[in-house]
């Protein structure tokens, strides 16, 4: 497998365990959602504004935009907007980091604090979304949200692409 495919299947891995992700918060009751908590994000809501922003800056980071332009303000109670956004940079991902050749995989990119290969950035926001993802179920089970909860795991993914192809 090349380094092209490994950052490829990452890339839909992501994708698709954020959309498990967030099916499923979004069949719990917005007050779970909203709840202040003391983890390192006091809620989930804010666990996934998070998220979403980290996206969007390693997105201009990785395909060398401006990250002095993203708008990271916390909205206020907007769980679906949210979700939409964070959706919508994952798929983002999918679109450009997928053709990206070997080459540009491996060239050094610049971000405001160092310097790092392409692919050192993007597997940093996959594991990063992970993280959270794992934050996110722990702060719903404390909240008493302990029914159909997802299984995200990259061997998860692959087992459901076994049965569906589609990301």
């Amino acid at each position: 497998m090349t380094l092209k495919d490994t950052i490829s299947s990452y890339i839909r891995y992501n994708h698709w365990a954020n959309k498990k992700l967030t099916q499923w918060l979004q069949t719990l009751p917005n007050e779970v959602l909203y709840k202040e908590t003391n983890a390192s994000f006091a809620s989930i809501d804010l666990t996934l504004q998070h998220m979403k922003n980290a996206q969007f800056f390693w997105y201009e980071v990785i395909t060398e935009g401006d990250v002095k332009k993203l708008d990271e303000a916390i909205v206020v109670k907007s769980i679906d907007t949210v979700i939409d956004q964070l959706l919508l940079g994952s798929g983002q991902m999918i679109e450009i980091y997928t053709k990206f050749s070997e080459q540009e995989l491996a060239a050094d990119i610049n971000s405001p604090v160092m310097t790092r290969t392409r692919h050192d950035f993007i597997m940093h926001v996959i594991n990063h979304n992970s993280y959270h993802r794992g934050q996110i179920i722990t702060i719903a089970r404390m909240l008493g949200a302990v029914t159909n909860i997802p299984e995200t795991d990259y061997e998860a993914y692959f087992w459901d692409q076994k049965t569906n192809t589609k990301v």
